[in-house]
Formats: C-alpha cells, sequence, structure tokens
C-alpha cells in the first residue's frame, strides 16, 4: 500500500483550459519532467474547472494518462470543491488530534481524499504567478492550492519558477509562509534566491537553481502544406519570427500601460516591422502565442491577422500569418524554422532559444533576465521598461547579423542545460 502511495502524485498551478501557450507549455513541460522522474506514477492535476476531466499526454516516456481534480474560484462557499471552504476545512481538520482522526475527517470530503491519497505535490504557479505582479487576486489564486495542501500535511515541491516581486505586506506573508513550509524549493533564475532569502532569513529553504522546464517540452509535427508555406517565404529572404503579446499591445490590463513601457508598445512594433522590411530585407512571420478566439481578451491570432492587413498596403507579402489553428507544441515547430526570433511572451521565447534560434526579448518584467541571462548573447533582453524603440532596433540589428555565431553559441549552452536537466531529475526530491 506504501508503495502505491509513492507512486501517486499531482500537479498544481498550471492549468489546460487556457488559450496562453505558455501556460500550456508549462503543463506539459512538467509532465514531461515528472513522468520521467516517476515513471510508474498516477498522475492528477489539481486546479480549477467547473467539470473534471481527463485527457492524454504526449512524453518521451510514451502517452500519459491525466486527471483534472476541479477547484472552484468562487465565493459560492456551498460548492464542496470551492477553494475557500476546502481550506476552512482543512484549517479545523488539522486541529483535531490524531493523524488517523484527521484522515477520517477529511474522507468525507472527495476533494479532500483526493489530497490524502496524494505522496506528493508539485506546483509551478504559472511560472511567474508566484508574484504580486498581476495583483493579490492573481496571489491568492495559485497559492491557495498550495496553502490547502500544506494544511493537509502533505509534502509541497515547488518547480523551476520565478519568485516576486511582491509589493505589499499582505503578500508577503503568504509568500513566506509557504516557503517555509516547503519540502523543496526550485528556482528558474538566481534571483529567485535573493527574493526568497530576503523573506524567510537565513532560516529559510535551500534554493536549487534549475532551467525553466519550459526548455524541454517536445515538439510536434505540423501539416506538410505549413512547411511548405514556411519554406516559400524563406526562399524571399531570412525569415524572423515576431511575437507580439496582446496583453502589451492594450497597455495591459488596466489599459494605461499597466507595465510602465517606457515608449509605446504599437510604436515599438510599426518601427519593428519597418526596420526588418527597408533595412534588412527580412521576411516577418507574425507567431500569436495566446491563441483563443474574438472574445478572448488576450488573443493574439485576431491580432496577427489585423496587422498583416494593415502592413499588407506598405509592404506587400513582406509580412505574413499562418492562418491556421496549431497547438503549443506544433507552434514550437514552426518557431524552430525562423532564422531569428523577437518575442513578446517569454515561452514563445523559450521555444525559440531552445531550439538554436538567436532570439530578442521584449521584456516587461525581470523574469526574462534571470531565465535568459545563462543563455549568453543568444537571447538578447530588451527590458521595455528602461530602452527606447531606437536601442530595441540597435539590438534587432547585431543580433541579426551576428545570427550564424550566436546560434552555434546557443547550442553549446543548450548542452550545459540538459546537463542541468538530468541533475534536476536525480534529486530526491522528484523521484
Amino acid at each position: 500500500m506504501e508503495k502505491q502511495n509513492r507512486r501517486r502524485i499531482a500537479l498544481l498551478g498550471v492549468t489546460r483550459n487556457t488559450d496562453n501557450y505558455g501556460v500550456r507549455v508549462l503543463l506539459s513541460s512538467a509532465i514531461e519532467v515528472l513522468s520521467n522522474a516517476e515513471k510508474e506514477s498516477d498522475m492528477i492535476l489539481l486546479d480549477y474547472g467547473k467539470e473534471p476531466e481527463e485527457w492524454r499526454e504526449s512524453t518521451s516516456n510514451g502517452e500519459r494518462d491525466v486527471r483534472l481534480v476541479n477547484l472552484r474560484f468562487s465565493w459560492r462557499m456551498y460548492l464542496p470543491n470551492n477553494i475557500f471552504r476546502l481550506v476552512g476545512l482543512a484549517a479545523i481538520i488539522r486541529a483535531f488530534p490524531g493523524k488517523d482522526r484527521r484522515r477520517l475527517l477529511a474522507n468525507r470530503n472527495l476533494w479532500l481524499r483526493e489530497i490524502t491519497q496524494r505522496y506528493a505535490f508539485y506546483s509551478i504557479a504559472g511560472g511567474d504567478s508566484f508574484s504580486d505582479i498581476y495583483g493579490l487576486r492573481r496571489l491568492l489564486y495559485v497559492t491557495l492550492p498550495q496553502i490547502l495542501v500544506l494544511l493537509m500535511e502533505k509534502p509541497l515541491i515547488l518547480l523551476p519558477q520565478t519568485y516576486g516581486p511582491f509589493k505589499t505586506g499582505t503578500s508577503r506573508t503568504l509568500a513566506r509562509w509557504i516557503l517555509r513550509r516547503a519540502q523543496a524549493v526550485y528556482s528558474r533564475d538566481t534571483d529567485g534566491i535573493d527574493t526568497i532569502k530576503t523573506l524567510t532569513g537565513e532560516s529559510g529553504p535551500d534554493v536549487h537553481v534549475v532551467p525553466d522546464i519550459g526548455f524541454y517540452m517536445k515538439c510536434e509535427p505540423v501539416d506538410a502544406k505549413v512547411i511548405s508555406f514556411i519554406e516559400n517565404i524563406k526562399s524571399r529572404g531570412p525569415l524572423i519570427g515576431l511575437n507580439i503579446s496582446k496583453l502589451l499591445y492594450m497597455g495591459g490590463y488596466t489599459g494605461n500601460n499597466m507595465f510602465q513601457l517606457r515608449e509605446p508598445f504599437p510604436a515599438l512594433v510599426d518601427a519593428l516591422v519597418s526596420y526588418i522590411v527597408r533595412n534588412l530585407g527580412g521576411q516577418i512571420l507574425l507567431i500569436p502565442h495566446v491563441c483563443g478566439n474574438m472574445l478572448s481578451q488576450e488573443d493574439e491570432t485576431s491580432l496577427c491577422k489585423q496587422l498583416r492587413e494593415n502592413y499588407s498596403a506598405s509592404y506587400g507579402d513582406r509580412v505574413d500569418y499562418i492562418d491556421r489553428k496549431l497547438n503549443h507544441r506544433q507552434m514550437k515547430t514552426v518557431i524552430g524554422k525562423c532564422d531569428m526570433f523577437i518575442g513578446a511572451r517569454m515561452h514563445a521565447c523559450i521555444g525559440a532559444v531552445s531550439q538554436g534560434v538567436p532570439t530578442v526579448c521584449l521584456a516587461y518584467s525581470s523574469k526574462f533576465a534571470g531565465v535568459m541571462r545563462p543563455l549568453g548573447d543568444g537571447a538578447k533582453i530588451a527590458d521595455l521598461r528602461v530602452v527606447t524603440i531606437a536601442d530595441v532596433i540597435n539590438e534587432v540589428g547585431r543580433v541579426f547579423v551576428e545570427r550564424g555565431i550566436l546560434r552555434r553559441q546557443l547550442e553549446e549552452k543548450l548542452h550545459e542545460f540538459e546537463e542541468k536537466k538530468i541533475l534536476f531529475l536525480a534529486n530526491k526530491h522528484i523521484r
């Protein structure tokens, strides 16, 4: 029985029902990593959703069945899977003496029973949501399941992610409570060490630095017609992939330069397109990384279509777009066909550099620098909160000219990343 329990694990902090391919990359990558570490495990996703669901995920160890145990983030407290209700129940149950008695009480609720049956819980908090950069509501959304697991006295392992910034006392208190109780803490950058030590003090957890797990997601083939379309574009000049974040284009969730960029993002996009076509002689392929529909606030497919139409009058077929729904693995395949990449979504950039494509990252937070810094000049960071449009143009020009050298440098760095991955999988906390 104990052996069976050791193989029952759960994943937190990512969702399958999202248009954001960065989150889908993290989900698939986490399942890939855990499938390597726990080859025979029974895996669930403990996440929010109106209904439970099951699906199959492709990994290097074959197909994996994954089941969603659905929580609800709602003010309807009567729901038996309401996260606020479950946290309250767990706190009450924890006050009872006797481990067997607490287990008996927890098993009366189907969702708490699922938690009692799991050996370990692995959380990734959306990669960058263990922070209040997106507001306190988002922080609560990702931390409440972690608090629930800890109240149920289960091991919590924090997978490689960004920690902070934490601007308010409430967010710092929440983060400190979780970090001090986690069994293991992994950060995807060295900055995470300082952030965590500042919060928890010298008695806080040891922090292990591991590359973002998005580097390890496998590609998926795309239709031959798509490949032919890309090759046709490349026959006319160097292909530069351009990912334009709708979130930045619309000024953030507030619509009022939420991320405090130094210059307007739409103006930067116009300048980039003009420079690439007129000065570099490049072909631009617009690549979305939030792929939903017109009702999705951050959908980038509709933005790409609109921009292609807008630019056609001035640039003809020099700016194009694949008008076909591709999944996150297929999108990585398309990105890998580019000679150079410019992206404002971090996991779109990771999709590029992980395949040796020289990249300019249009950063709106410090997470880009921390993740990309170890890759050297092949992953240039343009922090849009600091640099001007002219600065970005200069960086793009340099990377374009040196793209052959930078590709070889990236390939060498990726070998080092692979070695770190092997050490990560061998760590006792994820076995």
